[in-house]
């Protein structure tokens, strides 16, 4: 290969999207050496380690992985057949670095360590491709969790968490989703989590990186349809893009209402194939390929100058705090959205055999025990909120009852449950809603009353009765909320009934006034957003919290309701990389008692549904968090 430096003339002209005016042209920049490198191979990418360039490395279809210093100068080889790879920092201590790697014979997925100072690499994992061949490979590193996306030729990416628990490498499958075909790379921005999918002639999608991510897309869009081969991003923010027909070097920000972006110019004709950037405070580091010429080429950008914009960084996520959860269940059969809220059934006689209920509103309702396992399925329709209370008296003795809002039928679910904690379903009470929708239970002057609820805002509050073989039900009273409701909680003590409207807040009503209009007592707006789902009350230290599920936000609010309904906080439930337990999204229902149910959990149970059930892709499920973490973040805040 020629050793004779070539240039590149870098033009700071900064061009519009194709579907807006064309902006202004700055002056031409200096022109800036790339410097040709003697290695052969088909991509050649920057590490950067404590805001120090460490050196570059070489994929080769031909002859595997290649680490060359920060001179150029080559040090090690990995020998395979490397068709694409992507890097990250493992230890900033010490520079180890995680690559994950496609087999260009194989389609494989290889990952790798590599130690910067020595060269030394270290395969820790093969992974086999199953029926389709792996397109394309990219790195995300969230907080302390690694994953790697990977397209194949389906149009099927698939996303990993890399585990080595117990020193045990293994990539478990997250979740998988359609991008569609002409998928040529993948590159993650880790501060914002976008996820940015290069396809050729359409431009850069973008999507959420996060396993919890709703699986939305937006596009960047390029009006000249080129052949765009590959996307390289900063951590900060920015991307850089090329393409075989174009000889121009682009890049691209993520914040979508930004119209304009930087295009760089090739000073000769090229076949740009890929394209690997890193950064520190003071440059960017590049390195394409040129196809047409055959070289790997590397330049130094100086970051910050007049005609080589800084990559400021778009705003990254707030790290909120987050508890995880330690059990999950059986997912429901269907995929959907299904299940939706839980209850627990204490069982006092031996509390470490309390079950979970879950609705299940497409099949009925399901029985767990607190390891999670399916213990019992009662296929009774649609039922949505499902709700427990104690010992009541029937004509069959002393028992416990769980009461569903029934949508196939528009009526309550009524279930006795045994000793044993088997439920048995005894009757369907009609209502007179148009569509029943939440539902709680309360113990009100020593009679179960049932408070279930309309898509329209209207409640209505009926009475059991259990004196006969059949239960009875006596519409008592009713009123509304402004908007739609779901979640509500009674508390039996205090006479009180809490809901929560969707779109506005909490409402607080006292069951012993009935004309008495409900009050507002939380607004939605800051760290809790809209809408308000599943609810439940947790007592600590002789002092009442209600809990509530964020679910606009995919967030966990607590309210101290002893002490002017203050809001403590809120919090998230993310990954248990330990157990294998996927964070929580998009939470309909929940539910916490600070009963202690045996060793495990002695401070009581948080159960809530899991609106993306992932880690991997299943139908949806609930997720078991021990009591002492939500003790914890209580005591924390208040």
């Amino acid at each position: 290969m020629n050793p004779m430096k070539v240039t590149l003339i870098l033009i700071a002209g900064l061009n519009m999207l194709a579907c807006s005016a064309s902006a202004p042209v700055s002056a031409p920049a200096d022109t800036t050496q790339l410097t040709p490198i003697s290695t052969a191979g088909e991509s050649i990418q920057p590490l950067v380690v404590n805001n120090a360039l460490q050196g570059w490395l070489i994929t080769s279809e031909s002859t595997g992985l290649h680490w060359l210093n920060a001179g150029g100068n080559a040090i090690s080889q990995l020998p395979g057949h490397i068709a694409q790879a992507d890097m990250r920092v493992l230890s900033h201590a010490s520079g180890l670095s995680m690559i994950a790697a496609i087999d260009n014979n194989t389609s494989a997925l290889h990952v790798v360590t590599l130690t910067p100072h020595t060269g030394e690499f270290n395969t820790v994992l093969s992974v086999p491709s199953d029926i389709a061949d792996r397109e394309s490979v990219c790195l995300s590193q969230q907080q302390d969790a690694l994953y790697v996306f990977s397209s194949d030729a389906r149009g099927l990416m698939s996303q990993y968490l890399v585990s080595d628990t117990e020193n045990r490498w293994q990539l478990l499958p997250v979740r998988q989703f359609m991008v569609g075909p002409n998928i040529s790379s993948c590159a993650v921005i880790d501060a914002n989590q976008t996820l940015l999918i290069a396809e050729e002639e359409v431009g850069i999608w973008h999507y959420s990186a996060d396993p919890e991510g709703e699986n939305t897309r937006t596009l960047d869009y390029y009006a000249s349809a080129p052949e765009i081969e590959s996307v390289a991003a900063l951590s900060a923010g920015h991307y850089f893009t090329v393409a075989t027909d174009e000889p121009v070097i682009r890049q691209r920000t993520t914040d979508l209402n930004q119209y304009a972006h930087t295009d760089w110019p090739m000073a000769k004709q090229a076949e740009l194939k890929s394209v690997r950037v890193a950064a520190n405070n003071a440059y960017i580091y590049l390195g394409v390929f040129d196809e047409a010429a055959g070289q790997l080429l590397t330049a130094r950008l100086a970051s910050g100058s007049e005609n080589t914009p800084s990559p400021q960084p778009t705003a990254a996520l707030p790290r909120i705090d987050t508890i995880t959860a330690d059990v999950q269940t059986t997912p429901v059969n269907r995929y959907g959205d299904a299940a939706d809220d839980p209850a627990i059934w204490v069982n006092h006689d031996a509390p470490e055999a309390s079950l979970v209920l879950g609705t299940d509103k497409k099949f009925g309702l399901n029985v767990y025990s607190l390891d999670g396992q399916l213990q019992q399925s009662l296929p009774v329709g649609r039922v949505n909120n499902v709700d427990v209370r104690y010992q009541l008296s029937t004509a069959q003795g002393k028992q416990d009852i769980a009461v569903a809002s029934n949508r196939s039928s528009q009526t309550l679910s009524v279930f006795s449950i045994a000793n044993s904690g088997k439920l048995s379903h005894i009757a369907e009470l009609p209502t007179t809603l148009n569509d029943v929708y939440g539902l709680c239970t309360g113990i009100i002057d020593k009679q179960l009353n049932v408070f279930i609820n309309d898509t329209d805002g209207r409640y209505q509050r009926y009475v059991l009765s259990f004196d006969r073989n059949t239960p009875s039900a006596e519409l008592v009273d009713e009123f509304s909320l402004p908007s739609q409701p779901e979640g509500c909680v009674v508390d039996d003590n205090k006479n009180e009934i809490y809901m929560g409207e969707e779109a506005r807040g909490i409402w607080r009503k006292d069951l012993t006034a009935p004309g008495v209009a409900p009050q507002l007592i939380a607004q939605v707006g800051g760290d809790v957003a809209p809408d308000i789902e599943g609810m439940g009350i947790y007592e600590l230290d002789n002092q009442r919290y209600l809990v509530a599920s964020s679910q606009g936000n995919n967030r966990f609010a607590v309210y101290a309701l002893d002490n002017h309904n203050r809001l403590l906080g809120t919090f998230k439930i993310g990954l248990n990389r330990q157990a294998a337990i996927d964070g929580v999204s998009e939470t309909d229902g929940l539910e916490v008692t600070s009963m202690p149910m045996g060793d495990t959990y002695p401070a009581g149970l948080m159960v809530v549904q899991d609106g993306r059930n992932v880690l991997p892709s299943a139908p949806q499920n609930f997720k078991l968090i021990n009591g002492n973490k939500l003790a914890a973040f209580i005591r924390a805040y208040r």
